[in-house]
């Protein structure tokens, strides 16, 4: 199970290919995790992407694949390490907050 700090929204993944979307918010950055239904279930694993959402009024966003956090799509075998990433992630956010 992820963890819940700085949850955003639980949806059904957008796409309408199945799957869930997990969205963490802290301030103007978050990131968006998905986990896609797989045949095996030994190949299931979570996206996460870094996201800029475009005003503090809505969900809306942009994919941010320009900070130090990730520059590109990044896959996780398992909560755990997904939950990891989710830790550093909100620690880089506050960072930028402050800057």
């Amino acid at each position: 199970m992820l963890i819940q700090d700085h949850l955003l929204l639980t949806r059904a993944e957008p796409s309408g290919n199945g799957g869930l979307q997990f969205l963490y918010r802290i301030g103007s950055y978050g990131i968006a995790c998905v986990s896609r239904p797989k045949e095996d279930v030994t190949q299931i694993n979570w996206e996460a992407d870094v996201i800029k959402f475009k005003n503090e009024a809505t969900v809306q966003y942009d994919l941010c694949h320009t900070t130090a956090l990730a520059n590109k799509t990044l896959t996780f075998r398992n909560d755990k390490t997904m939950n990891e990433f989710l830790s550093r992630a909100f620690e880089h956010f506050k960072e930028l907050q402050q800057a």
